[in-house]
């Protein structure tokens, strides 16, 4: 699960507000949608990843800790949300998240988007982790890049299995890489789109192939916020129609999918599948 606010997004990092006016405008919505997952989580006996967008850990003081209590593992989602195009804005957000990062000895990383470029691959390692999560491909393939182990989120194309010399960065859900790799069902975006008979087909015939299935969803997903104010309203931000059409499948609440998938189907910390397949201790 990418764990995520609208207040802590590339559209409101622009207005430089305060901690205290984020936490007015989130109007309890943040705490809320953790307690809805966890219990959810919990009332069908499923551990998973989070990766925490660290800003909310500075607005929300014992978010971590709450979620790591539960059973599950936290994984690094940026600080601020940003775009992780070079090594500038990497070491920067690895700066502010710093304390976290060796307070919580994060080893797993997501990048916002599941957009990386290959260079910062050296400085996760040097920061402590120990793998990623930032490009779609075939799940069953896990790659070393400088270190990092990297566990692509799953695409629909078995055929597409990159030695890693033939992976593009960014992997991103572009165009050009759709075509390379096929629909990337692991993505949230494609929840609302394919729906719940699609996703009970695939995980199905994965388990008969005993094949893993990396997917993840956000927490605004599953609940809806609560109160936007109208001048930071990011529907209303948005942009031009092109980019809201766009955007309008992850506006579709998808929690009774979240749970159907929790009832039918095992999940599994991300840290504790590498060491399934014996490379992390």
């Amino acid at each position: 699960m990418d764990f995520e606010s609208w207040i802590v997004s590339r559209e409101m990092n622009k207005h430089s507000l305060s901690n205290s006016e984020l936490r007015k405008l989130d109007n309890g919505y943040t705490l809320s949608t953790l307690h809805f997952v966890l219990n959810l989580l919990k009332k069908h006996n499923q551990k998973i990843t989070f990766f925490v967008v660290f800003k909310l850990e500075e607005l929300f003081p014992g978010l971590i800790k709450k979620i790591l209590s539960e059973g599950h593992e936290v994984g690094w989602h940026g600080y601020s949300h940003s775009f992780l195009t070079n090594t500038e804005i990497l070491e920067k957000e690895l700066a502010a998240s710093k304390k976290l990062l060796r307070k919580y000895d994060i080893k797993g990383f997501q990048a916002p988007n599941i957009s990386f470029f290959r260079g910062g691959y050296k400085l996760l390692k040097k920061s402590g982790f120990v793998y990623s999560s930032s490009i779609y491909g075939n799940s069953s393939r896990v790659y070393n890049l400088d270190g990092i182990y990297e566990i692509p989120v799953s695409v629909a194309s078995e055929w597409h299995d990159p030695e890693e010399s033939e992976i593009y960065f960014p992997s991103n859900m572009s165009v050009s890489n759709i075509f390379r790799f096929g629909i990337p069902f692991g993505s949230s975006y494609f929840w609302s789109v394919l729906k719940g008979n699609y996703y009970h087909k695939k995980l199905h015939q994965f388990s008969k192939k005993k094949r893993v299935a990396n997917l993840f969803i956000h927490n605004w997903q599953l609940m809806k916020p609560q109160s936007l104010s109208k001048k930071y309203n990011m529907n209303s931000t948005i942009g031009n129609m092109l980019e809201k059409i766009f955007f309008y499948p992850y506006r579709i609440n998808v929690n009774q999918m979240f749970e159907y998938l929790l009832k039918n189907f095992s999940f599994q910390k991300t840290i504790d599948y590498i060491k399934t397949k014996g490379i992390a201790e």
